[in-house]
Order: structure tokens, then C-alpha cells, then sequence
């Protein structure tokens, strides 16, 4: 299961119900030196800042809104769902869609500092963003776009928002995530061969599998320490949908341990030598999804060890100065199926500080999502 197609659905969920409403969004200011003005929260991280992208559900609940966080406090873009963020040279870099009053038009895009710039393309309904990288002042962003058929995709990413196709309609594909290194691009991913999903990812353009049609495989994050790339992921050795959490460092495998049934890894992040992802583990085939982070190879759950009363899935993760902050979502499952709030339970965007969940919404009619998240 890709991440993207979760915080789609979502989405969906919540857009289907849109009637229209004011425009309440709220778009960053600069002060004199073109820097973005931002609200003050209280310091996640002493001497830092910690920026989080994401979305929510409006207070008239038929909209969401595009949003980042920074310390915990608030930026509204527009009515759209953020799904990465970075920050270069003090701007800000946020990558979505947005979306008009309707809920039903709208176009990928990125936005700096609260300006947007559409991506080429991006107004077709099936085209997603997923990630954002910034190198030497150009503006990169993965994604996918229809292929023109019922089910197709194309994997892709722009270049200050100019699109390059990773893939044709010949080969069904996913770009997950984006990045550079020493002038090279890196988009990692997975494609269909003989019926499976193939791990991958392509460096400027150049397919490189991470497995065989054995198993079914998922390219998510990426990073870099000098010339190694690694990639963190997930893989279902026997094609029974009972996924193993990995990341592969220059191609090579390394299995995570997982608490159960199975196990996505979602996000990565180097710091030193050390080597730290975030994502979900599962206790049993027919219980909710336990939020977690691995640390050097090792297991820690961060969400409730009880996995039929909360659900938690950490798309990313962030270290600096031994804090450790990863965000996701947290949903407290009503778990009555005769019980006609059970479809309206709340979906918190939140983040982990060293184990610690803190809810970015609180109210208890909230569908949202931290999707990014950026330590400077």
C-alpha cells in the first residue's frame, strides 16, 4: 500500500462532501529581507525550527486546507492537502495540490513562501505530488500523472515545474520521493513488470530495480551520506500482502524487525552513523496499524501497543540534537460497527517528539494529516 494512495483517499472522503464555503486560507507574509514572516509557537526543538507539512478539515467541514507548521503554529496556504516540505536559504517549499471552493477543481503545484506555482500538467484530476527537493536554487518535484487510460500512471518529476516523464503507458509507475546528489537526480518508486510491484528507482532518468518479480516491492524515502544512497521501503517476499519493512542501502537490502503481522517504512533520515525511519508496524491481520520509528535497525512502537483502538502511520522523520520528531496521523477508532459514528471517528495530524504524541488539530471533527516534516 503506497502512503500516496492512503492520503488520496482521505482526501477524497472529505472532498466528495464539499459544497463550497468562504475562502478562509491565509498565505505567509515577508518581511523586508523577502523572508517569510511566521508565527511564533514554543520551540519543538531549542535553537530550532521544526517545519511540518500537512492538511486539515475546516471548521465548516466540506473543505480541507493546505497547510505547514512551524513549532506548532499554523500556516494556512489554501484549500488543497501539502504533502512535503523543505527549507532552503530561509525560504519555505511546499509541495501539493490545491483546490477551488468546490472541492472539485484544482492543480499540483509547490508553493515558496506562500506564493504558488503550478506545475505543468497538474491540472489533470489524476496527477499527485508527493515530494520536494531543492538544489542551487531549482525546484524539483516527483509525482504522477494519468497515462490517458482507465487505471494507468506515469511516473514523473518537474524541474521549476517543467515535467519530465519517467515512465510511458507501456509500464503502470509511482514516483514517491525526489532527490539530489552531486548533481544527480534520484526518484524513487515502484513500476509494474509481469504483474508485480517492482521497488525502484531512477537516477537522471535510469531505471534501477531493487528486487525481482518475486516480490512485491515499494521505493519510498530517500537520502544520502557522501556517494551512499539509501532507500527506505518495503517488500512482500511471498506476494501475500504480508509486508517486511527495509530500506536498501546502495541496492542492498536490510530488513527491519516488525511486531506482527507486518511492517512499512515510510521515511528515512541519516544523522552521523546513525540511521533512523519511520513508519507502521502491525500487530495481526485484523488489527489496526501501530505507528513507529526503527533507530539503528531497532524497534520502537511510538503509538498505542493496543492496535484496536488507535491507528497511527509516520510518513517522515527528522533528528537534530537527539530529538527525534516524527508525523503522521492518529485516528482513535471507534471500534462499534453498529455504531453510526464509527465512520466519523477524528483524524488527528500530529507529530512524535522522542515518543511523545502531540495533535497539530485537536478538534474532535478533524480529518487531517501531517504528511513532511523539516528540521532547521
Amino acid at each position: 500500500m503506497m502512503k500516496i494512495i492512503h492520503r488520496s483517499i482521505l482526501l477524497l472522503f472529505v472532498i466528495i462532501l464539499a459544497k463550497g464555503c468562504e475562502d478562509n486560507s491565509a498565505d505567509t507574509t515577508s518581511d523586508q529581507d523577502g523572508q517569510p514572516s511566521l508565527p511564533t509557537g514554543t520551540p519543538i526543538i531549542e535553537g530550532k525550527r521544526v517545519y511540518i507539512s500537512g492538511f486539515y478539515q475546516d471548521s465548516t467541514l466540506t473543505q480541507m486546507v493546505a497547510c505547514f507548521w512551524v513549532d506548532g503554529a499554523r500556516v494556512d496556504l489554501e484549500y488543497g492537502a501539502a504533502e512535503a516540505i523543505t527549507v532552503d536559504n530561509g525560504d519555505i517549499y511546499v509541495a501539493g495540490q490545491w483546490f477551488d471552493s468546490t472541492g472539485w477543481n484544482g492543480e499540483a503545484c509547490y508553493w515558496i513562501n506562500g506564493a504558488r506555482y503550478d506545475l505543468e500538467g497538474g491540472g489533470d484530476p489524476d496527477t499527485e505530488v508527493t515530494d520536494i527537493a531543492v538544489d542551487n536554487g531549482d525546484v524539483y518535484v516527483s509525482g504522477v500523472m494519468s497515462d490517458g487510460s482507465t487505471f494507468g500512471t506515469n511516473a514523473c518529476y518537474w524541474k521549476n515545474g517543467v515535467r519530465t516523464d519517467l515512465t510511458n503507458s507501456s509500464m503502470d509507475a509511482m514516483a514517491n520521493s525526489i532527490g539530489i546528489n552531486n548533481g544527480d537526480v534520484y526518484v524513487t518508486g515502484w513500476r509494474i513488470k509481469n504483474h508485480a510491484s517492482i521497488a525502484c528507482y531512477w537516477k537522471n532518468g535510469n531505471l534501477n530495480e531493487l528486487h525481482d518479480t518475486h516480490s512485491f516491492g515499494d521505493a519510498y524515502d530517500i537520502a544520502f551520506k557522501g556517494n551512499d544512497v539509501y532507500i527506505a521501503g518495503e517488500i512482500d517476499p511471498q506476494s501475500t500482502d504480508n509486508w517486511n519493512a527495509c530500506y536498501w542501502r546502495n541496492g542492498n537490502k536490510v530488513n527491519l524487525p516488525r511486531s506482527g503481522y507486518g511492517a512499512t517504512a515510510f521515511g528515512i533520515f541519516l544523522d552521523g552513523n546513525d540511521i533512523y525511519l519511520g513508519g507502521y508496524t502491525t500487530g495481526s491481520l485484523f488489527t489496526y496499524d501501530i505507528g513507529c520509528k526503527w533507530t539503528n535497525g531497532n524497534l520502537h512502537q511510538l503509538s498505542s501497543s493496543v492496535a484496536d483502538t488507535d491507528q497511527t502511520w509516520l510518513y517522515d522523520i527528522a533528528v537534530a540534537d537527539d530529538v527525534k520528531i516524527t508525523v503522521g496521523f492518529y485516528y482513535p477508532v471507534i471500534y462499534d460497527y453498529n455504531d453510526p459514528l464509527y465512520y466519523n471517528s477524528p483524524i488527528f495530524p500530529c507529530y512524535y517528539r522522542n515518543g511523545q504524541r502531540i495533535n497539530l488539530e485537536n478538534a474532535d471533527w478533524q480529518l487531517g494529516e501531517a504528511t513532511g516534516v523539516f528540521i532547521e
